[in-house]
């Protein structure tokens, strides 16, 4: 009857897989969660809202005709009808280049807006003089819009980093309760068979009946972990299921019998040097942050300069059948307007604010910096921690298994009793879960290196 015993203790190499069982592969689902989940496409859409916002600021720089045409007239008589139409046309400077047509007639047209029957043509500049004349709104808006754009862009890859790094992590979480899944299944036919061979020598008249209870108490506590162990990697294969999306973004399920691929595994990669953290989306956001405080503070600063504007414009009158005649300089429309505000309190104070928005940017900068580097360091040394832990926890596994084996064959003498055995294989087996808790941090640590790195 020994020799059952020793028949069942040396299935303890099996392990229970359903034979129908389809491996996801990692790569697989990293492709599917890059092409299909919303949160990408809601990524995208950040990048193609700051293209958005340049397009709207280059707008400041279109070409624009406007015309207006005004009429009067009362009990028959015209009092008057005046008609402007302008092409104007701005340049980066603040200077607008504008040509048009005037005409006005009426009884009542005001002496200075009277002008010849054929109307007038006129081609000048508007012209800042002061405020605007070096830099202007329109360059404002349009640097603010790039600086922008360059911002969105820094957002979409950290928010898909984010997503990519709770999806992997997920991933490996599946792993790790499939992994524990199949020690507690080996476990359990352990002490299923155990249990068998004993309730076997009980009927052989060997062993009292007694001597079943202790294999009984084992396949009770097991099977109550192997429930746990299969709730466990059920509800892990729900989360994971959160991050799978098909086309038209239809939700994906996984089958029972999908499982994860048990030989997928991560690169280490060495933290980086100071130097490239300026590279790191996060801390380019942080740039961009300070870069578009700075774009403030320069045209606060040039809204505390005068306004001094001029415009000047070329007149000419169409005669015969020439269209247009020679323009001269002698005739022309020309002006000047000037704003001084005494005091300029509005304006220093908004210098003031803007100086400090960007200085508290720039301190986010360095704090961010900092941040990202002493992230990098901690987890480089959780790296090498977990590493040198894998290699002590593989010999503490064989350790455990020699020491297992050596009390099945003392047991199988006679010398051992099947409480010392079970104590024996429940180290054993705890030692495998252990080791494969290690390993998976290890891999959750590797891939938050990558995050850190926009390396996912």
């Amino acid at each position: 009857m020994k020799k059952i015993i020793l028949f069942f203790c040396l299935i303890s190499v099996c392990v229970f897989v359903n034979a129908q069982t389809e491996v996801f592969d990692f790569e697989i689902f990293k492709m599917t969660v890059m092409k299909f989940h919303p949160i990408i496409q809601k990524a995208n859409n950040l990048a193609l809202a700051g293209s958005g916002e340049v397009l709207k600021a280059q707008g400041g720089f279109d070409p624009s005709l406007t015309s207006s045409v005004n009429q009067k007239n009362f009990k028959g008589q015209e009092y008057y009808w005046t008609s402007n139409t302008t092409l104007k046309i701005p340049i980066w400077f603040g200077t607008n280049v504008k040509a048009g047509y005037e005409a006005n007639r009426g009884d009542y047209v005001d002496n200075d807006q009277k002008l010849p029957g054929s109307g007038l043509w006129y081609a000048g500049v508007e012209i800042p003089l002061l405020q605007g004349f070096l830099y202007n709104e329109r360059q404002f808006q349009l640097q603010q819009a790039q600086n922008l754009q360059q911002m969105s862009v820094a957002e979409r890859q950290l928010a898909v980093n984010d997503l990519l790094l709770d999806a992997f992590s997920s991933y490996w979480t599946w792993t790790e309760a499939y992994k524990k899944l199949m020690i507690a299944n080996e476990g359990f036919v352990l002490a299923e068979a155990r249990y068998k061979a004993a309730k076997e020598q009980v009927l052989a008249g060997e062993n009292p009946p007694i001597d079943t209870v202790e294999a009984l108490i084992l396949l009770e506590n097991r099977t109550i972990e192997n429930k746990a162990a299969q709730t466990q990697f059920q509800n892990t294969s729900l989360l994971l299921q959160t991050f799978l999306w098909g086309e038209q973004y239809q939700i994906v399920t996984i089958p029972s019998t999908v499982v994860p691929q048990l030989n997928a595994s991560t690169r280490e990669i060495l933290p980086t040097t100071t130097n490239e953290l300026d590279s790191l989306p996060g801390v380019q956001l942080a740039a961009y942050k300070v870069d578009q405080m700075a774009l403030d503070v320069k045209w606060k600063k040039e809204q505390m300069k005068p306004m001094l504007n001029a415009n000047y414009n070329l007149l000419n009158q169409p005669s015969g059948n020439l269209e247009l005649n020679q323009f001269s300089m002698q005739n022309y429309k020309f002006g000047v307007t000037a704003y001084l505000p005494l005091f300029l309190r509005k304006e220093r104070g908004g210098v003031k604010l803007a100086k400090l928005k960007m200085e508290n940017a720039q301190l986010d900068l360095l704090a961010k910096k900092r941040e990202y580097d002493q992230k990098i360091k901690n987890l480089a040394n959780e790296i090498s921690l977990q590493e040198v832990n894998i290699v002590t926890q593989k010999r503490i596994v064989e350790h455990t298994r020699t020491l297992r084996t050596a009390e099945l064959d003392k047991f199988l003498a006679g010398e051992s009793s099947l409480f010392m055995l079970n104590s024996r294989e429940q180290s054993y087996l705890s030692s495998e879960n252990k080791l494969v808790e290690i390993e998976i941090k290890l891999e959750v640590s590797r891939l938050k290196m990558k995050w850190l790195l926009n390396k996912l």
